[in-house]
């Protein structure tokens, strides 16, 4: 397999002379994928450039493939042959947008795509304190405050009633429920 960027020749609609779209093209079975974002940080230097990859995945339109340069200036895939995972904590959309983009497709991988709602509600829930999770947020413990003595009258009211008929004669229990 060998890959080079260049214009795109089977997109039809779109680009201007600023903002041309750009494939990434296989020689070899003569493929090509529209470039959708790209962002700084590959190996040696080179950019990431992610592509409206075509899925064969059911219920999916397509899915989002990255590629970058190894150190021969070559380009690869970073995600195999398959396309990027969306993983919790991280974004449904990888890289930037770039200028001949379209919002259509960006919108899809942030809102309709497997796993996009499941992405929303891990960066919208926090769970309750009380709640067993795990790499999910959780609100803090509310605050203990220190008894007060009403709270002190009223156990010991419950445990008079607790009772059912057992007489309490302990003096200091009387005179503290206020007899």
């Amino acid at each position: 397999m060998v890959l080079e960027m260049r214009p795109c020749q089977t997109v039809v609609s779109g680009g201007t002379a600023g903002t041309q779209k750009n494939c990434i093209f296989d020689t070899v079975t003569g493929t090509e994928e529209e470039i959708i974002t790209m962002k700084s940080g590959g190996p040696y230097g080179s950019y990431i450039f992610c592509t409206k990859a075509p899925s064969n995945m059911s219920g999916t339109a397509f899915m989002q493939k990255c590629y970058t340069r190894d150190n021969q200036g070559n380009f690869y895939s970073i995600s195999g042959t398959g396309g990027m995972p969306i993983q919790l904590g991280g974004q449904a959309v990888y890289g930037d947008p770039v200028s001949s983009a379209d919002p259509q497709d960006l919108d899809y991988l942030e809102n309709v795509a497997p796993g996009s709602a499941a992405l929303k509600k891990y960066r919208a829930y926090v769970a309750g304190w009380w709640m067993n999770t795990f790499g999910l947020r959780q609100e803090g413990m509310p605050p203990e405050t220190p008894p007060t003595e009403t709270d002190y009258k009223k156990v010991a009211a419950v445990g008079i009633l607790a009772g059912l008929g057992t007489y309490i004669t302990a003096p200091h229990i009387l005179n503290f429920i206020g007899r």
